[in-house]
């Protein structure tokens, strides 16, 4: 024991010697992860929405496209600009805007009318292939605002009015109806057409000049609320700097494999075998000194994160330990395993680190694995690092109970008797 404890304190001090190396090791997650989690929603704080860029380019004119514009650039979550078709369509080309509706001339007669039954009006939409998230939104803030205004349009005022004269004269016309279809009709038009004269009646006798027909809304009211366990909600920072801070800290068990590896070149495992230290003491002083440096790299990590971003531990500080702590152990694992298998240094440092970036990728180190397919979500359960970061958001922006870090860690520790077991078993003490 005292052998293996000054050989972890030797290789503890080796690392902490080179300063440079420790302080890329801390300056580098924390610098990406303040860029990650800034495209995450920083802090949270701001719940304004993202506003999508888009464009309209009204040819109609018409009361009812000017109300339809005007509803839409008031809506929080577009960044609106009226703007001529030719304009409109050489932006979207050029990235410059998501998405443009264009409403030709004639749109504002031909939808109200269509709710009579006659031809549609065709509206047009350009889109950056890229963002086809903006189109849906587009699409779907149109369909909500042109279908309130027109059902306003239609029924209310001036315009309703003449719709439904034309209604009722093209019904009189009609030949081959149901006579019990038609006088169903005729008496919903007319009671139409005199709600609309008694609106008329009472905009001229108002002052303000409105009726006292206030048209069609919408019948529901939304009230969203951002949903999490902790008392201070989600923190874009949170995520990024577990995600960050998971993928550096991998990369020390890659510098622990092919370093393993340098030194087996150079004779030195057979050298230290000659000395009275066991097999077991030489791997385990490796492994543990690794796992020491791993945890504290990721926990300082979290820590800065913390003090400069100002996220918090919502869950439990115990569980969070709990993870770092067994993210450090399968970092020590990974490393041992990767000497075990490594045939040479330059190799093995290649293939160490494609799986590592796939490991962290899969993982939800660089995108949240919420938003991931679902086939995805259930796959990436067998990626230790996929564990590691739900681990830490568990303990800090989700809120959740001691229970989630301790079922991370767990994995976490499976993982890493899993990689030390192959690691001991396919040593090689020679090249």
């Amino acid at each position: 024991m005292n052998a293996l404890l000054a050989l972890i304190r030797v290789q503890i001090r080796l690392y902490l010697s080179n300063r440079r190396a420790l302080a890329i090791n801390l300056a580098m997650p924390i610098l990406i992860a303040a860029f990650f989690g800034s495209l995450f929603g920083g802090g949270g704080g701001d719940d304004k929405p993202l506003r999508v860029k888009v464009a309209v380019a009204d040819l109609d004119k018409s009361e009812l496209s000017q109300r339809i514009v005007k509803a839409m650039a008031a809506d929080a979550s577009l960044d609106l600009q009226q703007l001529d078709q030719a304009t409109a369509e050489d932006l979207v080309r050029r990235g410059k805007l998501r998405a443009a509706l264009i409403l030709p001339a004639g749109f504002g007669d031909k939808a109200g009318a269509a709710l009579m039954g006659q031809q549609k009006a065709e509206v047009r939409m350009v889109y950056d292939p890229s963002e086809k998230m903006a189109k849906g939104l587009l699409g779907g803030m149109f369909s909500q605002y042109a279908m309130q205004q027109t059902m306003s349009h239609a029924f209310s005022g001036q315009s309703g009015a003449k719709l439904m004269d034309e209604s009722l004269a093209r019904l009189d016309k009609a030949e081959g109806m149901d006579a019990a279809d038609k006088a169903a009709l005729g008496k919903l038009f007319g009671s139409l057409r005199e709600v609309q004269n008694r609106a008329s009646s009472a905009a001229s006798a108002s002052d303000d000049g409105k009726g006292s027909f206030g048209g069609m809304s919408m019948p529901f009211t939304l009230q969203e609320q951002a949903l999490s366990s902790g008392e201070h909600g989600y923190n874009g920072y949170a995520h990024s700097f577990a995600g960050m801070g998971a993928q550096f800290v991998l990369f020390l068990g890659v510098d622990l494999g092919v370093g393993i590896l340098l030194a087996r070149r150079a004779g030195l495992w057979l050298r230290l075998r000659s000395a009275p230290l066991s097999r077991f003491t030489l791997l385990a002083s490796h492994f543990c000194s690794t796992a020491l440096i791993a945890a504290s790299i990721l926990g300082l990590v979290m820590l800065s994160g913390m003090l400069i971003f100002g996220f918090r531990v919502q869950g439990s500080w115990l569980g969070l330990a709990v993870v770092v702590f067994g993210y450090g152990l399968f970092t020590a694992g990974f490393g041992l395993f990767l000497a075990a298998v490594g045939r040479s240094p330059e190799a093995t440092r290649g293939l160490a680190i494609l799986a590592t970036l796939l490991m962290v990728m899969l993982g939800g180190a660089w995108v949240p694995s919420f938003v991931f397919p679902p086939w995805m979500q259930e796959l990436t359960l067998v990626v230790p690092v996929r564990w590691a970061v739900d681990g830490l958001d568990a303990m800090t922006w989700r809120g959740l109970e001691l229970i989630e870090a301790v079922k991370a860690g767990a994995v976490l520790l499976l993982s890493s008797a899993v990689f030390a077991g192959l690691a001991w078993w396919r040593f090689d003490w020679r090249e």
